[in-house]
């Protein structure tokens, strides 16, 4: 699964978005941009659309520029990001540096800047380009791995996930979705260290910067025999007690259970 990412643009910067949103998915994460405006869904309010995107995953990024600054909704997902606690990247225009007020100011760190060029828009793309390929590189340090061993065990026995995190998250948890593939049997197995219970409301006990490894052991008794796929997730839940969690991260391993 791809880790999703929330791009808050103006419509006046289109090509940049473009621009950045084909970068992203070319990445070594191959990142999936969420792009409002590209989701259909009948009926239900820009507002609630915003929300929902910008809670599925947290990082967000935001194109701030001559175009976009003062933009009623870049601003107020720009607000509802940082009332949630997401990781923010702005890439701002560095000729708007003195105007800007509120969340993002001159005087909080602002690595992600480039030149703009009204009268040189071939510069101004060179300077943005080289300014997310920057960003890139710096959402490519959060790792998410998972790995099962042994690759056979016999039924009864235990086999052991390891998980290595690094990264910034809310009431997170790790846990395993394991699929046995000749039947329908399957379960959900998680790290009890980090989550409580299997409760849907239950949030998990990581929160803020994480930099991790941990293990976490299930016994295979009464289990089929056959082979399985273990799909290792990192969940996010960003409101204790309600019941909408996301994924941020995930790996598929195989394993085989044996007589």
């Amino acid at each position: 699964m791809n880790t999703k990412i929330f791009v808050s643009f103006s419509n006046e910067d289109r090509k940049k978005l473009n621009s950045l949103s084909n970068a992203l998915k070319k990445s070594d994460q191959r990142f999936q941009p969420i792009i409002i405006d590209k989701r259909t869904n009948p009926g239900k309010p820009l507002s609630a659309k915003v929300k929902e995107g910008i809670q599925e995953t947290p990082f967000f990024i935001s194109i701030l520029t001559r175009s976009s600054y003062k933009n009623q909704w870049v601003n107020q997902e720009l607000g509802y990001a940082v009332a949630n606690d997401r990781n923010i990247y702005p890439i701002v225009e560095e000729s708007i540096l003195n105007d800007l007020k509120g969340f993002i100011h001159n005087q909080v760190d602002l690595p992600f800047i480039f030149e703009g060029g009204p009268l040189n828009s071939h510069k101004e793309a060179q300077s943005f380009m080289k300014c997310y390929k920057e960003l890139i590189r710096h959402l490519e340090e959060i790792k998410f791995k998972a790995s099962i061993s042994p690759k056979k065990v016999k039924q009864g026995e235990t086999y052991t996930t390891t998980v290595r995190f690094i990264g910034h998250v809310i009431n997170a948890f790790f846990t395993n979705h394991v699929v046995h593939l000749d039947s329908t049997w399957n379960l959900w197995h998680w790290d009890t260290r980090f989550l409580q219970d299997g409760q849907a409301s239950t949030p998990g006990k990581l929160h803020g910067n994480v930099n991790i490894k941990s293990k976490y052991s299930s016994k295979t008794t009464d289990w089929p025999i056959g082979k399985y796929k273990v799909y290792t997730r990192a969940y996010e839940h960003p409101v204790p007690g309600e019941l909408r969690r996301f994924i941020l991260f995930e790996k598929i391993n195989s394993f085989e259970v044996i007589k």
